[in-house]
């Protein structure tokens, strides 16, 4: 079978993995994109709920609070310039009492550091005509909080890739990589293709495709199966933009939201419960056999006993009723007025890929690993989506400047500024 050449290999086609493509194409680097599905987007990248996080969640002074601020307003700019729907609804981060007004406090100068724009504390009861459904004390507002069609972005990129001279195949799973000294190839199902250098932005995956290189080995992703439930009621919708208690700000995975999407339903969600299957999307699992099977990997059970509130979270999502509930009861933190038969089960299901340590604990860094001829995107920068296009730029730029062959550290990606 002949091998077909090129300067970059990308493994994955989420949005990551296209923003990266493109980013090379413009560069003219010859480049291949290998993605497992028909398609782009069909994972993580175009089941989540289409947030673009305004950045001030990072502790300021690292790369992820850069990069957020950064990719807001460069996913802002690409989807005025490609016609993607996408729209600046604001967000709100809510004290549901007065006890919680000074670290919400803490949360807005975070922000101010982080150089997110126009940040402000609102009483609650300034905000009824804008938003007659909020409910509780104080709100941190953050006007450059967004939404987008998340799977429009990611087609639209790999799009972009292809115009600037790369190419995608699709029905490209990965099934080995020989790495040699003057080149690397990678094998799937039907095809083998050379290139000088791969980039691993598999996902779900990321951490499988590491390990088959011999790196990585301290690292294991874990799934979190997240639902939403979407608000049923006739007239305008309940609520025009994105809101969270200040309690769920603090959670992993952001916690449970209300948002408005772009396409006009209210969604409340996303659960975030571990899971054994990377791609279960369907039906709800069942808790107690799960459990157990967690329970023989120590590393997710580690997790687990580690972080309590991912503890306490693998339980909830048990059966609908009582999920039901659960949900109900996070929204009236935030939303007044919210009956529980409005609450619908949505079809919307997401996997977040949520990377752990061997000893247990959650990573929420930047993790980029390598050989000498590949790069493994283990752990992207947080939220993913938002600073897909302001990283891929970071990464691109840097894999240019390092010459062919250069061997990147972990310690040093992890921490540039």
């Amino acid at each position: 079978m002949m091998e077909q050449s090129y300067d970059v290999i990308i493994i994955g086609g989420g949005v990551v993995g296209c923003a990266v493509a493109r980013s090379l194409a413009f560069q003219r680097c010859k480049v291949l994109l290998l993605e497992k599905e028909p398609d782009v987007g069909l994972h993580t990248s175009g089941r989540n709920s289409g947030i673009v996080h305004a950045g001030f969640h990072a502790t300021p002074g690292t790369l992820t609070a850069r990069l957020c601020v950064e990719g807001n307003h460069a996913i802002r700019k690409y989807a005025e310039s490609q016609n993607i729907p996408f729209e600046q609804v604001g967000t709100y981060v809510v004290a549901v009492d007065e006890s919680q007004v000074p670290a919400l406090q803490d949360l807005k100068g975070q922000g101010d550091r982080n150089g997110v724009p126009n940040l402000s504390l609102i009483p609650v009861s300034k905000l009824q005509k804008k938003e007659p459904h909020l409910n509780g004390h104080t709100a941190l507002y953050a006007p450059t909080g967004a939404i987008i069609d998340s799977r429009a972005l990611t087609k639209a990129l790999a799009n972009d890739a292809c115009r600037s001279g790369g190419s995608v195949l699709y029905w490209q799973e990965v099934k080995e990589i020989q790495e040699r000294a003057d080149a690397v190839t990678v094998v799937t199902r039907d095809g083998r293709y050379r290139a000088d250098l791969v980039v691993n932005c598999a996902g779900l995956y990321a951490d499988r495709v590491a390990h088959s290189m011999g790196i990585g080995g301290e690292y294991l992703m874990v799934p979190f199966r997240g639902i939403y439930f979407t608000v049923t009621r006739s007239g305008p919708p309940i609520f025009h933009s994105i809101v969270s208690s200040l309690s769920n700000v603090s959670l992993p995975f952001f916690g449970v939201h209300v948002t408005r999407t772009i396409h006009g339903a209210v969604l409340v969600g996303p659960s975030a419960v571990p899971v054994l299957d990377r791609e279960a999307y369907n039906g709800f699992h069942n808790r107690f056999s799960s459990m157990a099977k967690f329970a023989s990997q120590q590393v997710v059970w580690k997790a687990l006993l580690r972080n309590r509130q991912l503890l306490r979270l693998a339980w909830k999502d048990d059966s609908h009723p009582q999920t039901h509930e659960y949900f109900w009861r996070e929204a009236c933190n935030v939303l007044r007025g919210l009956e529980m038969q409005e609450l619908s089960l949505g079809s919307r299901v997401g996997i977040h890929p949520q990377l752990i340590r061997t000893d247990g604990h959650l990573v929420d860094d930047l993790i980029v690993e390598s050989t000498n001829r590949t790069i493994h995107v283990l752990n992207m920068v947080s939220p993913g989506m938002t600073c897909a296009l302001s990283f891929a730029k970071w990464l691109t730029d840097r894999m240019q400047g390092s010459g062919q062959g250069a061997r990147f550290k972990t310690s040093y990606w992890a921490n540039v500024s």
